[in-house]
């Protein structure tokens, strides 16, 4: 199972987003690359996803508990 591990910002996740998504428009890219990029990217995004997911429930369990 995938764990994620907090190191950035969810504003910093979202600079890493939109870089690697530029990136991996670029033509002049390799297939491969393209590739890898992209699946580093879809990671990304499934990290942001899960920890706001986490940051949420965290929240929920806060409010629930008080």
């Amino acid at each position: 199972m995938a764990r994620s591990v907090r190191l950035y910002s969810p504003a910093q996740f979202e600079e890493v987003k939109t870089l690697v998504g530029l990136l991996a428009k670029q033509s002049d890219l390799q297939t491969a690359d393209r590739d890898r990029l992209n699946v580093f990217l879809q990671d990304v995004r499934l990290t942001v996803r899960e920890d706001r997911r986490r940051a949420a429930g965290a929240a929920r369990l806060r409010m629930a508990s008080s």
